[in-house]
């Protein structure tokens, strides 16, 4: 699944690929959730949380991938599997603020979950979103829209 979603993912060795695997699996400080099946993977995600900074109360998080298989979408994977990653992330043991850009073909998905596009940077065709679990703050949720924010705050 990973070299579908990479192609280039085949030059990577499969010892190396394996270890890393491994580490993941036995780091908390990796989200790594997937969408079982009776015949195959349908999807998986890979997230991490890099810790806090210096001078932050907070850490930093970023979903790496997010992938499902294209012929089993549209059945609530990548929603579950987005669904585990933020509540992975809520249970940090520090507030977290979560980024990660969406490839075109996936701007819709992060859209329907209620997310807004961030197209500010150098690559605007691959827009960022955040999820801020930061308490205290006037913006709790970055580019949410509206009403999906007022759902998740009440949620908590």
């Amino acid at each position: 699944m990973s070299i579908a979603f990479t192609p280039a993912a085949q030059e990577v060795p499969p010892e190396v690929f394996h270890s890393r695997f491994a580490r993941f699996l036995a780091d908390a400080s990796w989200c790594l959730p997937v969408a079982p099946a009776r015949t195959r993977l349908p999807g998986y995600g890979l997230a991490q949380d890099f810790g806090p900074g210096l001078r932050a109360d907070f850490t930093t998080g970023r979903v790496h991938d997010v992938f499902v298989d294209p012929d089993t979408r549209l059945a609530g994977t990548g929603r579950a599997l987005m669904n585990f990653i933020f509540d992975w992330s809520r249970a940090r043991p520090q507030p977290m603020i979560l980024d990660w850009q969406a490839s075109p073909s996936a701007i819709g998905f992060y859209e329907a979950l209620g997310f807004t596009p961030d197209r500010v940077g150098d690559f605007p065709e691959y827009p960022g979103f955040t999820l801020d679990h930061r308490s205290g703050h006037g913006v709790r949720y970055i580019a949410l829209n509206p009403a999906t924010a007022r759902a998740m705050e009440g949620d908590h």
